[in-house]
């Protein structure tokens, strides 16, 4: 089998296994215990995100710490997801934040619905730092989030704008770009690694 031909079937692989991976989990199909509820699967989806994310040079090696602007429920499944988890070298961390001030050292804000009035002063605060923001408030994106989950026919999904990602010098793989439901901004394959 010839060189080109090898790394194609790998590529193939990998890409058919992060495919399967996402759908399982848009599918809440896992395979024991009862169903997962929605705060479940979306803190899952928080942890596959910061797999395929690429943050700036200087975040390498931190701890890397998901933040949680939402009712309690959500950081306490993050923290049963990410119990003893890392990626690469990094361990991963969960962190309730409620102020602006305390976004500072996250490299994931999720904001839930129980924060949307403090949207915006988050959404500033996250700016300001290289945050990947994700939330399941409608309009997110328009608001300038990246990451925006949804619930289509009991199904969680979601869209992404690359414009705001780029903005924050994150970069998104185009893996996690070929799952997305919606890429707002430039095509996928821009901006993305």
């Amino acid at each position: 089998m010839s060189f080109l031909c090898r790394i194609a079937r790998r590529t193939l692989v990998y890409v058919t296994s992060m495919c399967l991976a996402f759908a399982s989990l848009a599918n809440q199909s896992f395979c024991q215990g009862p169903a997962p509820s929605q705060i479940d699967v979306e803190t899952v989806y928080l942890f596959n995100f910061a797999k395929f994310v690429r943050w700036p040079a200087e975040r390498d090696g931190e701890q890397l710490n998901i933040c949680i602007a939402a009712q309690k429920a959500y950081s306490d499944s993050a923290s049963r997801v990410v119990a003893g988890e890392q990626i690469g070298t990094r361990r991963l961390a969960v962190k309730l934040v409620s102020r602006p001030e305390d976004v500072s050292g996250c490299a994931i804000l999720f904001v839930g619905l129980a924060a949307k009035d403090h949207l915006n002063d988050l959404l500033n605060a996250a700016a300001q730092h290289a945050t990947l923001t994700v939330s399941d408030i409608p309009g997110f994106l328009e608001q300038r989030g990246m990451i925006s989950l949804f619930v289509v026919n009991n199904r969680v999904r979601f869209s992404v704008n690359l414009e705001n990602v780029d903005r924050s010098g994150l970069s998104l793989s185009s893996e996690l770009l070929k799952v997305a439901v919606q890429v707002q901004g430039k095509s996928p394959g821009v901006g993305a690694r």
